[in-house]
């Protein structure tokens, strides 16, 4: 089962810094509208960035595909992109800030047996895209990337079902469908950090 989740008790060390640590979940408009106030409040209505990091996993064949549990991976990982940016775009146009949305070499690429998952990270490039010429007369830019974390590791192991086609090849295929395959190719948050292009070079458009 796919489920969105948080913990601010990662947070604690920023905390100790003296930065503020905001809960928002991407799959509540209550809180995405709760948290866009609260940084309005902190902010005088201005952000300089907005980072769209959440995401979820899910691998599986096209035909093994739970739709279920697809539908609640594009609820995170596209409609919870797409409520953010709409809550955040007054103090970010007001900035003249930056949209980073955090997409995937899967967006681009067709990764075998994440068929679901690649879609919705192909919807986030194509709706940075559109996004990046709609903010333009606003001064506001737009990118896309990919930066290496442990998402991978955090996504539920996968196992065919009993009467999938694939099911013969299953010893062979279900490391593959970890999804780390990509993670080489991904910039890493230091390197996203200090402003290097690797991760928007990555992609076409970024």
């Amino acid at each position: 089962m796919l489920r969105a989740f948080f913990n601010l008790q990662k947070l604690s060390h920023l905390r100790d810094l003296g930065i503020e640590v905001i809960e928002l979940d991407v799959e509540s408009t209550e809180s995405i509208r709760a948290a866009a106030e609260t940084v309005n409040s902190f902010t005088g209505g201005r952000l300089d960035f907005l980072i769209n990091n959440s995401g979820s996993g899910y691998n599986a064949t096209v035909l093994d595909t739970d739709v279920q549990q697809a539908r609640k991976m594009f609820d995170v990982n596209v409609f919870g992109l797409l409520e953010v940016t709409q809550a955040f775009a007054p103090q970010i146009i007001a900035a003249k800030g930056q949209i980073i949305n955090i997409g995937s070499l899967a967006g681009v690429i067709p990764v075998p047996y994440q068929g679901l998952y690649n879609a919705s990270k192909a919807a986030i490039h194509s709706l940075s895209d559109t996004l990046r010429v709609e903010m333009a007369p606003f001064g506001v830019k737009v990118v896309t990337g990919g930066v290496r974390t442990n998402f991978s590791r955090n996504t539920p192991a996968y196992h065919f079902p009993e009467d999938s086609l694939y099911n013969t090849a299953r010893d062979i295929l279900e490391p593959v469908m970890a999804g780390r395959s990509t993670d080489m190719f991904h910039t890493t948050p230091e390197e996203f950090a200090k402003g290097r292009p690797a991760a928007e070079s990555a992609f076409p458009g970024s």
